[in-house]
């Protein structure tokens, strides 16, 4: 429990699809205590397993400071989630923290306070985002290209504290899938081991081989992949130095496809986690370009106080 349990103003949830953390804040914005549990959104089904997830996280908070709003952001907003709450357009004002509290759907939850979920967010081409809103409002820019790299890396336009557009790339996905259960990654294995080969930046010969080869792309993304499988095979590379191309090779297709998304693009801000920062901020380098880091991890819960404050005004 916080020090003071009369202290807490608001109890936010960072309720992704595999990961739940719970912020209990003080009424300044100042994070009291921080909880995590494996509860996430994708992994319950039923409103009986997210009222319990939500009791064994934060049960005791909500008795102790029963007036303290309930508000959560991600994938608990999704179709699969606890309940779908719907999206709102970008490129308008309705992607600021006023607006994003009026829109929040309100859910009756078992402990009796409400539980406000902050809503998704669409584009038109279709592309959308749930989460991303909140991490965005808590990093407090105003203009720019932000990065979020993740399963499915998001690249925002900033423009006047608004989200002008948004592209998502399938990156962390196919990273997965290709490993998994791809031909190439059937061939990263040691010989010596039989343990399947992870990437390692520090081989950085190999990870701008992996570079060089996105930015060439003279046949195609289907025909990279296989030279890459061909490359253990004919003995050409290492299965470890070809796991590191592969990652070299992944990230720079997704910043190959952003830059062209994006061409006034001439830095990014990049909110990251430890494992993803350093290959990203490697990857922007490679690419010439300026990359300021900003941690994650602080910015769910600024963002759920940005918009947890004003829903005493929604």
């Amino acid at each position: 429990m916080p020090s003071s349990a009369d202290a807490i103003a608001l109890i936010g949830l960072d309720w992704g699809s595999t990961h739940l953390r719970a912020f209990a804040l003080d009424a300044a914005g100042n994070v009291l205590a921080v909880r995590r549990s494996e509860a996430g959104a994708l992994t319950l089904s039923g409103e009986a397993q997210f009222n319990a997830a939500l009791e064994a996280i934060a049960g005791d908070w909500v008795r102790a400071a029963p007036r303290a709003p309930l508000l959560a952001c991600g994938m608990v907003g999704a179709r699969a989630g606890w309940r779908e709450a719907a999206y709102v357009p970008c490129g308008s004002a309705a992607t600021r923290a006023p607006a994003l509290a009026a829109a929040t759907l309100r859910v009756a939850t078992a402990l009796g306070p409400t539980l406000h979920i902050v809503p998704g967010m669409a584009s038109a081409e279709p592309d959308v985002m749930r989460g991303e809103e909140t991490l965005l409002l808590g990093a407090d820019i105003d203009t720019g290209v932000v990065v979020l790299p993740g399963t499915h890396s998001k690249w925002v336009q900033l423009r006047d504290g608004g989200i002008e557009r948004f592209s998502t790339f399938c990156t962390g996905e196919m990273n997965a899938l290709i490993r998994a259960h791809g031909a190439v990654g059937q061939s990263l294995f040691d010989a010596t081991t039989q343990q399947r080969v992870a990437p390692d930046l520090a081989d950085r010969a190999a990870f701008a081989r992996g570079i060089a080869l996105a930015r060439d792309a003279r046949q195609g993304w289907l025909h990279e992949l296989f030279v890459l499988r061909a490359s253990v095979v004919t003995g050409v590379a290492s299965p470890a130095a070809v796991s590191t191309m592969l990652g070299g090779w992944l990230l720079g297709s997704e910043f190959v496809a952003a830059l062209t998304a994006y061409p006034r693009c001439q830095s990014i801000t990049l909110i990251s986690g430890a494992t993803l920062a350093p290959w990203y901020e490697a990857t922007a380098h490679a690419f010439g370009l300026p990359c300021t880091v900003l941690d994650a991890d602080p910015l769910a819960a600024r963002g759920l106080w940005q918009i947890g404050r004003r829903l005493t005004h929604s």
